[in-house]
């Protein structure tokens, strides 16, 4: 079996069981949550022909994305309108989507063996826009339980701690001893850190559920942009400074729409 057909088999397996998540009655869906998670695992695990294949960590790593964003669009998706065309086309929008990060994760692993490997820039720009998309859906249905500050500022730590490890991990195969030499709890922590005051700021700022997560998206833009450039030894002056100035549109934006209720 070829691996676009395993692909298209788990993509079509994975869209199917978010259908039925969606279709369950609504104090049922954390039973599903889990489930589903076990489902997505599974197939990422198969499609990618790893089950028994490759080290955990790598296997663990080929997971977090389609992890964060099944656990993050689910939740997301149980606060849209609800019936058959919508769950029919929410399902139809994971499985593509899923699709999307089975070539993202293929690329990655063909490129641990080699330092070069064609298509794998494009795979990390894709692979960061998906995790970007993974981490609004998360935020927001964060936001949308109403926790208290404390609550939110540790989530967002745990969230952040997962996605600034994926994110290590996709920079440092590029790396020629796969970023061995750096302090990985260092480009992890730090940035993680900064995530979690971030959102003890905005559980009392009142920018709203969707402005917040949005801003919480682009930090971690920001952040993973320095990191990926500290790794790569390319943290130049202009490129600092460009980063730096999205950071300070970001506080002004944050500043300036604190009143929105959205």
């Amino acid at each position: 079996m070829s691996k676009r057909i395993r692909y298209l088999i788990s993509s079509l397996l994975a869209a199917i069981g978010f259908y039925f998540f969606l279709s369950l009655p609504y104090e049922s869906h954390y039973y599903g949550l889990l489930v589903g998670v076990v489902l997505v695992i599974f197939c990422f695990w198969f499609g990618l022909g790893i089950v028994f294949d490759k080290s955990i960590y790598i296997r663990l790593m080929s997971i977090v994305m389609p992890v964060a964003f099944f656990i993050g669009f689910a939740l997301f998706a149980t606060l849209l309108p609800q019936n058959f065309l919508l769950t029919f086309f929410y399902s139809l929008f994971f499985g593509l989507i899923s699709y999307a990060m089975f070539l993202v994760e293929n690329v990655f692993l063909v490129a641990i063996g080699f330092r070069t490997p064609p298509l794998y820039r494009a795979a990390y720009t894709v692979g960061l826009i998906l995790l970007l998309l993974s981490s609004f859906f998360l935020f927001d249905s964060l936001f949308s339980f109403k926790f208290n500050y404390w609550l939110n500022m540790i989530i967002v730590f745990v969230i952040s701690i997962v996605i600034f490890l994926y994110i290590f991990f996709s920079v440092t195969i590029e790396l020629p001893d796969d970023g061995k030499d750096k302090n990985v709890w260092y480009y992890i922590f730090v940035p993680s850190l900064l995530m979690a005051e971030m959102a003890l700021v905005l559980s009392f700022w009142p920018v709203g559920i969707f402005k917040g997560s949005i801003y919480l998206v682009m930090i971690v833009y920001v952040l993973s942009s320095l990191l990926h450039a500290e790794l790569r030894e390319r943290l130049f002056k202009k490129t600092w400074r460009v980063l730096v100035w999205i950071g300070v549109a970001i506080i002004l934006g944050i500043v300036l729409t604190g009143n929105s209720i959205v």
